[in-house]
């Protein structure tokens, strides 16, 4: 639920909270105006007119007191009853409960350092959660349809406005690693990008190109990386023709139900050490390549150093890369 739902909640009970005061004034002064009641005499003939409870007349009434009283139960009863509802519902049928859940959710966004932002949970952003999720990379949703996300309660998802400063703040913006614009225009996108970078300049951001040539654009409005779907589609359709057996090993390794092999970097972070050295450890995870200073050796000899800084391209599952990162 997103700021501005939460907000609006808090409205909705403040108007039907606001409509049933006034009502009660309205009739008070009317019979203090009319009648010349004192006041607690005034808002007691209210009150039991309004509550239909049959007490009878504090005082006799004038005629233009028994029209007042007329008014007031046709215009109150209805307005009462609404008001009463109102209430009766968010304390009663979730809503309060939700509030509760938001605050938690929030204080639980709030403690995240390094984590991933999904904006949009389309056909795109739900994969992009699942791979996440796949590889336990701590990450928050941000959907606006709030049907999409009925299926996602075990996910820290906020439902609001990706575009929205307040709602990129609610979901860690400033202490993200990285934010996924996966929104259903290159428009929003791009308002999304620019609306991200300017509260995090140094996050890293990968969008989705619903065109071919919104790529640049995304580019230039503040984006790492941009995936084309439509050309990524088209190369898989090709690769499928010429190397189908290269492309059921990558589907082995990503597709669900075939295992959880995957592709993963390791940085060097303590000291520099030999490739033989990382070998010993036995984690189970292949070496494929290393990069160091922009450049990539592919299928590096054991004694190769490595320094910190560098990142070892590795394929293996979750348990054996999470071994190799432990012993970096």
């Amino acid at each position: 639920m997103a700021f501005s739902t939460l907000l609006k909640m808090y409205k909705k009970l403040f108007r039907t909270i606001l409509i049933l005061i006034l009502i009660l004034l309205f009739g008070t002064f009317g019979y203090i105006i009319i009648e010349k009641w004192n006041f607690f005499d005034a808002l007691y003939m209210t009150v039991i007119t309004l509550a239909t409870v049959g007490y009878g007349e504090t005082h006799p009434l004038s005629f233009a007191g028994r029209i007042f009283t007329i008014i007031l139960i046709l215009s109150g009863i209805s307005i009462l009853l609404f008001t009463v509802s109102s209430i009766t519902s968010f304390f009663i049928e979730g809503e309060l409960s939700q509030i509760f859940r938001r605050k938690k959710m929030l204080k639980r966004i709030a403690q995240l350092k390094n984590h991933y932002i999904v904006c949009g949970i389309g056909k795109i952003g739900s994969h992009v959660v699942s791979e996440l999720s796949k590889t336990k990379r701590e990450f928050v949703i941000i959907e606006k349809n709030k049907e999409l996300l009925e299926n996602l309660s075990n996910y820290l998802c906020i439902n609001g406005d990706a575009t929205d400063e307040n709602v990129l703040k609610e979901a860690g913006i400033e202490n993200a690693a990285g934010l996924f614009a996966t929104l259903s225009t290159d428009e929003e996108n791009i308002f999304l990008i620019i609306t991200a970078r300017e509260i995090n300049s140094n996050i890293k951001i990968v969008a989705k190109s619903v065109l071919d040539t919104s790529a640049k654009k995304l580019i230039s409005a503040g984006a790492t990386s941009v995936v084309q779907p439509n050309l990524i589609g088209g190369l898989r359709m090709a690769s499928e023709m010429v190397r189908p057996a290269a492309v059921s090993f990558l589907d082995m390794m990503l597709k669900e139900g075939k295992g959880d092999l995957r592709v993963e970097e390791v940085e060097v972070i303590n000291n520099a050490k030999q490739l033989s050295v990382i070998q010993s450890h036995k984690s189970g995870a292949l070496i494929l390549a290393l990069f160091s200073k922009g450049n990539y050796t592919f299928n590096p000899s054991h004694n190769t150093v490595v320094n910190v800084g560098d990142k070892i391209i590795v394929m293996g599952n979750s348990e054996q890369v999470n071994s190799l990162k432990d012993n970096m």
